[in-house]
Parts: structure tokens; C-alpha cells; sequence
């Protein structure tokens, strides 16, 4: 009888458990990436997440905290990720009610935002402080004027009169021989002042 009501017992922890474990999110697998204004994290979960049980916060050691209640997961295989530079070190712990995900970043994180992707897809996206960003802006390097290709347009319009005028003098002068070369001249600076100009374009 004794037996008896030790495996009873026995039973109606293992069904606890799992009743208390039934309702909780479970944690599949964690993507981080580097954004230029922050970090974006993609949480794989088995079942959709409320908003409302879901926290954040940066602590000033400089680690940024995101705390999802009613989850559990692997922490051992979860940790197995690769991280881009900007996060220094990465750590997750698992409590009794919630599965905490620690950031230790070299940047100051000013804001952020939680959306779903899909059903099971949760996306934290961690925005830098606007201090960063004005820095960011301050020390990109000026813009390189674009040259345009080709010959001078000056020179090109010059070329171009030249050679057109000293033809138009060749068809006009009584000195046929002289008239000949001269329209030959003209036509050759207008060919020839073209294909440069072509291949100047090209180069």
C-alpha cells in the first residue's frame, strides 16, 4: 500500500511538470546580425510570443538585456552561434518562468522595438544612441565629384568648328589640288575628334 502511494505521488509530479511546462514557449535557435544603426536579433520560437511578455534594458556595465518570460530553451546549444565584432560577449541564462539573452556591446543601445515575422519568428531590432550615429555621419569621407568622360566639351565644340570650317574653305576654294586637301583636313579632324571623344568614354 505504501508502494502504492509513492508511485501515485510519483505520477502527479511528473503531470505537474508538465502541465506547468506545457504552456511555455520553447526557444529553438537565436540569429544576431550587424546593422550600421544597431543589432537584429531573430528568435526562432516553437509558438508565437505576446508582446506583453517580453523586457528590455541597457545597464550601464554596457550589457543590454532581453528577458522572455514563459520561455525555456537549450542554453548550451543555443550559446553556439556566431557574433559579428560588435558584440563583445554573449550570454544566456535560464530561470524558473523566463529565458534571459545578455549582449555585452562596445555601443550604447538608445532604443529599441519587438515585432513577429511569422507565427514563429520574433525580431528584436537594438537601435544606437542618435550620439553614435551624428559620428558615424561625421566621419564618412566627402563625396568624389563625378568626372564627366570625354573630351572637354570646349575643345570637343573647337575640334569640331575647325575641322567643319576648313572644309567648308576647301569646297569653296578656285585651287582644286589645294581644295582637295583641304576638305580632306577638315574631315579627318571632324572623324578623328569623334573617335577620340568615343573612346575617352570607354576608358
Amino acid at each position: 500500500m505504501q508502494n502504492y502511494n509513492i508511485k501515485y505521488y510519483f505520477i502527479l509530479i511528473i503531470l505537474f511538470n508538465s502541465f506547468a511546462h506545457s504552456h511555455n514557449n520553447r526557444l529553438e535557435s537565436i540569429w544576431i546580425e550587424s546593422k550600421i544603426n544597431g543589432i537584429m536579433i531573430t528568435m526562432k520560437l516553437d509558438s508565437i510570443l505576446s508582446v506583453n511578455n517580453i523586457s528590455a534594458w541597457q545597464a550601464k556595465s554596457g550589457w543590454f538585456y532581453i528577458t522572455l518570460y514563459k520561455v525555456i530553451g537549450d542554453t548550451l546549444n543555443l550559446q553556439n552561434i556566431n557574433l559579428p565584432d560588435e558584440i563583445l560577449d554573449f550570454q544566456l541564462m535560464q530561470n524558473d518562468e523566463s529565458l534571459q539573452i545578455g549582449l555585452r556591446l562596445n555601443n550604447h543601445i538608445d532604443n529599441y522595438d519587438f515585432s513577429h515575422q511569422n507565427k514563429s519568428s520574433l525580431i528584436a531590432s537594438l537601435h544606437y544612441s542618435t550620439e553614435y550615429l551624428s559620428k558615424i555621419d561625421s566621419i564618412k569621407p566627402p563625396q568624389k565629384s563625378i568626372k564627366r568622360k570625354g573630351l572637354n566639351s570646349g575643345v570637343k565644340k573647337w575640334l569640331y568648328l575647325s575641322g567643319a570650317g576648313i572644309s567648308l574653305a576647301g569646297t569653296l576654294s578656285e585651287n582644286k589640288t589645294y581644295s582637295k586637301l583641304q576638305t580632306q583636313v577638315g574631315i579627318t579632324i571632324i572623324i578623328g575628334t569623334y573617335i577620340i571623344d568615343r573612346i575617352w568614354k570607354i576608358l
